[in-house]
């Protein structure tokens, strides 16, 4: 009888381990794809980033029209790269028409903050558009901080130009195919909205969740 408990014991011990084995080996299989999909996807674009001096509702409006006066003198330029390090080249070269053109539009608005502009790795939150959510993660971007730069953030792609103006929800039909042809099918099958929810796109934001939570544990 002892036995017999003792062999149970065992087997529910030795199972309860490879479940756990399992578990990690799942966990740890996501972890690498979740990671490889969002870094495989930022290697291929290029993000903007606009910080408002405030939340105020004049500051707020500030930041939308600095946005719109950007992103249409950027636009043709824009339109002419053809990767992701012509578009890099771009931006660099027109850093300082970039950040002229802020200023005259905050001037126009009878509103001298300064405006800084500079090139980074930033963490961007979940960005949907239609049709396309780009996971959470660091990507490069070019950064405009307003003023003091303590408001709510404004997020857009510039290469490709998934920006629309007038809505930061639509795309652009030629940039959406540009960014399909970038990426590989198992990148845009993940950032791609189908019918409701995307699994793929879940599962990778689920993986991205708890590595935060936990590096913040720590």
């Amino acid at each position: 009888m002892f036995l017999k408990k003792e062999k149970k014991n065992l087997i529910i011990a030795l199972a309860s381990a490879v479940i756990v084995s399992l578990a990690f080996t799942v966990i740890v299989s996501l972890k690498t794809y979740a990671d490889n999909i969002q870094s495989g996807i930022a290697e291929k674009i290029v993000r903007l980033h606009i910080v408002a001096n405030s939340n105020s509702d004049f500051d707020q409006d500030l930041k939308l029209k600095v946005r719109d006066g950007v992103l249409d003198f950027m636009r043709d330029k824009m339109k002419e790269c053809k990767s992701r390090e012509e578009s890099i080249k771009v931006l660099q070269e027109s850093k300082d028409q970039i950040k002229a053109k802020a200023q005259s539009i905050l001037l126009e608005n009878n509103c001298n903050y300064p405006v800084n502009i500079r090139f980074e790795k930033t963490l961007f939150p979940v960005k949907s558009y239609d049709g396309i959510t780009l996971p959470s993660g660091m990507y490069y971007a070019v950064r405009l901080d307003i003023g003091k730069a303590e408001g709510k953030n404004w997020w857009c792609v510039m290469y490709p130009s998934l920006c629309i103006y007038g809505s930061e929800n639509e795309t652009d039909s030629t940039a959406q195919e540009e960014l399909k042809n970038i990426l590989s099918n198992e990148e845009y099958s993940v950032i791609a909205d189908r019918d409701g929810i995307n699994f793929k796109f879940a599962a990778v934001e689920a993986v991205k969740k708890v590595e935060t939570s936990l590096n913040r544990a720590d």
